[in-house]
């Protein structure tokens, strides 16, 4: 059945996608008193059968690939081509469809009450809701006027046991806002950790003492294994980001927070809540964001932190979030004491936003199976009247570069390049990941091939030193990296196969690449050599031990036995620890680097005597280091000298070729010699190369 046609209907609806609850005028909504909290388990079933519902039609998109589906989804998206303007006409700062989101809801909702405040951005990677913000307080304040502060957090992408299907890696707004951007005492910016939200306030009441006026959040969590169960996956990280606002945000503030479907009952006690602290409460879906998703934004106004019984309800929210493996999907409150008004306001509100979405994803399947001309006509035309409607409506102007936060140079860096993987569709990685091991091998093969494609590796590269003045140490400390899960020392794709090979063989190629390490004197003589792996399986879950262990032995080596040249074989540098440790060798202790292929080779020892001076307060530093606590030494170097230039370049494909050299040792046929019948290749063929990966550089 073809979707209606009327543009001006469909325009319309995209722009007003909202719902506000209404309160009752003579008995206010209030918090229950004070009984047990979190201590009945329930379900609304009229909820639950919209989201069966709903169910039913996500069921449709099965047997689509991933990227097919959504390269069909972004070309048919009738807001597509708001981002496009934004980012080649305007020249706004470092857009994507979350700046173009949060730009929306700051044009919709009073957040902004005046041009004087303090902000703080919960889950905010990569940095485009405090792009958008900036761009809306110059478009509607003088330059003179602002007087904004804000704060930010995010899952540390410089912290390695951040797993890399866990957060956003891009770096490129971050790396030169650092001082704005809290990561907590443990250095993992992980706001699921109840000690970095307290942490966390006390940094906000230090740094902005006039208080925090606006809060949001736009976290989320890849529910792509179970996409029936969205609302329950990201359940605790909405509690951690909730308690964290209310702890922080001041009286009369504005806190806006991105919700999904809203049919468990611990999301019904979570509105129920935010509708009895905060004087109004909406429910807002952008027409930005795009229509087959079930995200929405819950904006809320005007904070009553006086609200009898909230510190009690913070307490057991906090103590709740406590309990590491808890999924928080128990209802905050009793069946009993959501009030029967609220309900019927609330079962409207999810009747409201799942047809929407039902429409869209049925609109969406008619359009990718019919090919139907005039309806393709329809929406490229519907696509310049919405994008009309959004920079008249929302008065979008270009701001003088010197405005934006961070150089355009900078921020318009690429991202790197991209390796199709094995995406296919749902019901293709179901079957995937229930295959046997011959069917893995086989995709790995096929994916590792594809990644020989990419320039991921390095030939040649000699060090030219970077800082004309000496590099001073300065310590990093944070939590102690049990497993390596992610680096910002190497690309994307090549690390992601890594965890999939570890995933399928429970066997890390970190630990399988024959690295060496050799001290040589001026003849070439090896004065002695290290091999770099663990004592034991044991020790691959403590990586940080292993990594610490190596580089004492090293520096004590050093300083011992002078040598005239160190070479690295197959050894990767990783973690931001083992990277500092490298340049400051580099810049400091050797006269010349040479990166080839596999091997780094530092020659020519400084005979000045504060090499020898550093290289001692280098050996002390390393070994007073513990290895338990959240003081483990996490870098010797700023962060800033250790990114963004040539070094951290060859780094990167540096340590691409030697994981992609161990990868086709692991893969290749000496490894598996076991050929496939023809019957089996077809069989694992089966999913289609549909995802897309893409990382830094």
């Amino acid at each position: 059945m073809r979707p209606k046609l009327n543009i001006r209907e469909e325009v319309e609806q995209l722009f007003e996608k909202k719902f506000q609850y209404q309160k009752p005028r003579n008995e206010a909504w209030l918090l229950p008193a004070q009984k047990p909290l979190f201590s009945e388990f329930y379900q609304y079933e009229s909820l639950q059968e919209l989201k069966q519902q709903l169910n039913n039609v996500k069921s449709k998109l099965n047997n689509y690939g991933v990227q097919e589906w959504s390269t069909h989804t972004n070309r048919r998206d009738p807001s597509g081509e708001i981002s496009w303007r934004l980012k080649n006409e305007t020249k706004a700062e470092f857009v994507t469809v979350a700046w173009c989101k949060f730009f929306e809801c700051l044009h919709r909702y009073p957040l902004i009450k005046q041009p004087e405040l303090n902000t703080l951005h919960l889950c905010e990677a990569p940095g485009a809701f405090i792009a958008a913000l900036n761009h809306y307080l110059h478009s509607t304040y003088t330059k003179e006027e602002i007087n904004w502060h804000w704060r930010s957090t995010t899952l540390n992408p410089y912290y390695e046991g951040n797993g890399l299907n866990e957060m956003i890696t891009d770096d490129r707004f971050i790396f030169h806002t650092l001082n704005n951007w809290l990561f907590h005492r443990d250095f993992t910016g992980n706001l699921l950790n109840v000690e970095n939200i307290e942490h966390m306030r006390d940094v906000c009441a230090k740094d902005l003492p006039a208080g925090v006026q606006l809060i949001t959040a736009d976290g989320s969590i890849d529910c792509s294994a179970q996409p029936d169960c969205q609302e329950e996956i990201v359940a605790r990280l909405l509690f951690a980001e909730i308690l964290s606002a209310l702890h922080i945000l001041s009286p009369s503030g504005n806190f806006v927070i991105k919700m999904f479907t809203l049919f468990e009952a611990c999301s019904v006690s979570i509105m129920f809540m935010l509708n009895c602290i905060f004087e109004r409460v909406h429910i807002f879906k952008p027409a930005t964001s795009k229509r087959g998703n079930s995200e929405v934004y819950v904006i809320c106004l005007n904070y009553q932190k006086d609200t009898p019984g909230l510190p009690h309800l913070l307490e057991a929210m906090r103590s709740r979030l406590a309990q590491p493996n808890d999924t928080m999907v128990m209802p905050l409150f009793a069946k009993s004491q959501i009030p029967n008004d609220f309900l019927m306001q609330h079962n409207i509100a999810c009747r409201l936003f799942l047809k929407l979405q039902e429409e869209a994803i049925e609109s969406s399947i008619y359009a990718y199976e019919s090919k139907d001309r005039y309806y393709l006509r329809h929406l490229h035309q519907l696509r310049g009247v919405v994008s009309s409607m959004y920079y008249n409506r929302y008065k979008v102007r270009t701001l003088p570069e010197e405005l934006c936060i961070v150089q355009q140079a900078d921020i318009n860096k690429a991202l790197g390049f991209s390796v199709p993987v094995y995406g296919g569709s749902y019901t293709e990685r179901e079957h995937l990941r229930q295959g046997d091991v011959l069917k893995q091998i086989y995709c790995l093969r096929r994916e590792f091939n594809q990644l020989e494609k990419c320039p991921t590796g390095l030939r040649s590269y000699s060090h030219v030193k970077l800082h004309a003045k000496q590099l001073q140490l300065q310590p990093c400390r944070g939590a102690p990296i049990g497993q390596l899960l992610s680096s910002l020392f190497a690309s994307e794709p090549v690390l992601l196969l890594r965890l999939r090979i570890l995933q399928t063989f429970d066997l890390d190629p970190l630990w399988q690449t024959a690295a060496k390490c050799s001290l040589c004197d001026g003849n070439n003589h090896i004065m002695r050599a290290f091999d770099y792996a663990p004592d034991s399986p044991a020790d691959e879950s403590t990586f940080y031990k292993v990594q610490r262990r190596f580089f004492v032995a090293l520096v004590d080596s050093l300083l011992e036995q002078r040598p005239a040249k160190i070479v690295f074989q197959a050894f990767l540098f990783l973690s931001h620890y083992a990277a500092s440790v490298l340049l400051l060798l580099a810049e400091q202790i050797y006269e010349e680097t040479q990166f080839e292929n596999q091997i780094i080779t530092l020659s020519g020892l400084s005979t000045e005597s504060k090499a020898l001076e550093q290289l001692q307060q280098l050996q002390r530093l390393l070994r007073e280091d513990v290895t338990d606590g959240l003081d483990t030494l996490h870098s010797l170097l700023p962060l800033q000298q250790l990114h963004k230039n040539p070094f951290a370049s060859a780094l990167i494909l540096y340590n691409n070729t030697v994981l992609v050299s161990c990868y086709r040792r692991m893969l290749g046929e000496e490894a598996f010699p076991t050929r496939f019948s023809l019957e089996q290749e077809q069989e694992a063929a089966t999913p289609a190369i549909n995802e897309t990966a893409t990382i830094v550089c």
